[in-house]
């Protein structure tokens, strides 16, 4: 059988080929990962406040002095993606008042990453963290046993498994609890 092709691919365009998809994939794989889209706002925002009737989007952006603030209250980096700008989401009942804020982070497990939606109580109190996507094999980390330790967490507590949070300590409980800690400094330094 022959084979008539009309164009051949040498070495040297094969790895460039090669190598552009793989920074391709890898660039978009960490922007992904850095940024979590609030997936189903309507039927979150009514299960997290059962009043809710709308919501605001609050973007903010993040100066160099607050970034560097941010980071020294979490004690680690930000990601490259959470370093310009930042959005928050104002839930309010019919009568226009605020009844608390939804946040969405994503942090990356073992199998993917691992997308957090939060809700906050006007004094900035945890009030109902939930999973909204994931990809792993340990489950334990999406009990509501672990998941309700987050309530009434505010960014002065710990936020850490074998301090104030109880779970083994697997990536996957480790990423949601900094999730937890990183939305809850943000909302307090931007909000």
């Amino acid at each position: 059988m022959k084979y008539n092709f009309r164009y051949t691919l040498n070495f040297s365009t094969s790895f460039r080929i090669i190598i552009s998809f793989i920074l391709f994939f890898s660039f978009t794989g960490k922007l992904f990962a850095d940024v979590c889209v609030w997936r189903n706002p309507e039927r979150t925002m009514v299960l997290i406040f059962p009043q809710a009737r709308d919501y605001k989007t609050l973007d903010r952006k993040i100066s160099n002095e607050r970034e560097a603030e941010i980071e020294k209250l979490l004690g680690k980096p930000l990601d490259p993606g959470e370093r310009e700008s930042w959005s928050h989401y104002e839930i309010v009942g019919s009568n226009g008042k605020a009844l608390g804020y939804i946040i969405a982070d994503a942090e990356k497990g073992e199998y993917g990453v691992i997308e957090v939606v939060m809700g906050i109580t006007p004094d900035g109190k945890v009030k109902q963290v939930y999973i909204q996507r994931e990809r792993e094999r340990e489950k334990e980390f999406k009990s509501k046993e672990f998941l309700n330790q987050f309530v009434g967490k505010t960014k002065d507590d710990p936020i850490q498994i074998g301090k104030d949070i109880k779970a083994g300590h697997s990536l996957p409980a480790e990423q949601v609890a900094l999730a937890v800690k990183k939305m809850l400094i943000m909302f307090y330094e931007l909000h």
